[in-house]
């Protein structure tokens, strides 16, 4: 399918690796320009040659932290715009860092940390191209929730409850800036395979002699403590694919959406 994104500019943060880096390369595929940020200057630059090499598209990647409260990564975001022009879309996978606690245990540091990962980075790159897009009549945001946000789990208190801040904070932009043709729309992905799910696998199979399957099945099923219905984690890519049909033209009445990506689970 042709997502219509030839030659538009898309910006994506936590575009070096991961749900980030396959739409990216979902994206590059179709001929879209991108912008990839990162916190690693050195893995970013590594993805944007990637795609070059790949794709043969404009792919440039910006180490900037949008955590952090100094408007450094406004100022470049802002920078780029002005020198590679208005961004078709925007794609925020950032807030997967998190520490693990309930409640009591979580201090006001710990809050303020997630808060500044998960929902922060999202209001801020939102807010830099928001006008950008409004002046050009249209643009499209997609921002990256989680299964947590409607599923809360004891131990990631003040994770989980950002990512439902991002659920709301998407649904409010949709609703607030439609009329100027901007849509938005949230990703909520279930458990996927990150490197320490991946180790976390092959050492169930070693340790139980169990095929990679089976192994799988357990880890989600008993030590995660989450059912899933196609018994597996998802893959990046699964995610990507989704991510980057919603920020192309084949998406163009879904707005303030709210998608599950998580196997069949509990929501």
């Amino acid at each position: 399918m042709d997502l219509g994104v030839r030659d538009n500019l898309y910006v994506i943060l936590g575009g070096s690796r991961g749900m980030g880096y396959a739409a990216a390369q979902a994206l590059a595929a179709d001929g879209a320009r991108l912008a990839l940020f990162s916190r690693t200057s050195s893995q970013v630059q590594h993805a944007a040659e990637a795609l070059r090499a790949d794709f043969g598209v404009d792919a440039q990647g910006y180490a900037a932290d949008a955590a952090a409260q100094d408007g450094s990564f406004e100022g470049l975001l802002s920078q780029v715009i002005a020198e590679r022009g208005t961004p078709r879309g925007l794609l925020v996978t950032s807030g997967v860092s998190y520490d693990v606690g309930t409640l009591l245990e979580n201090t006001d540091a710990q809050w303020e940390a997630a808060f500044q990962d998960v929902l922060m980075c999202h209001v801020r790159a939102a807010r830099a191209v928001l006008p950008h897009m409004m002046e050009a009549g249209r643009g499209q945001i997609v921002t990256t929730a989680a299964y947590s946000a409607r599923a809360p789990k004891s131990f990631l208190f003040g994770y989980s409850d950002q990512k439902a801040a991002v659920v709301n904070f998407t649904k409010n932009v949709a609703k607030t800036y439609g009329r100027h043709g901007i849509r938005a729309n949230s990703v909520c992905p279930g458990a996927f395979e990150t490197q320490v799910v991946a180790d976390s696998i092959d050492e169930i199979m070693q340790h139980d002699g169990v095929s990679r399957e089976e192994a799988a099945a357990e880890l989600m099923e008993n030590v995660y403590s989450m059912p899933i219905a196609l018994r597996r984690p998802g893959k990046a890519h699964e995610a990507g694919e989704l991510m980057a049909f919603l920020l192309s033209e084949r998406a163009a009445y879904l707005n303030g959406a709210i998608i599950n990506i998580d196997g069949g689970t509990d929501f």
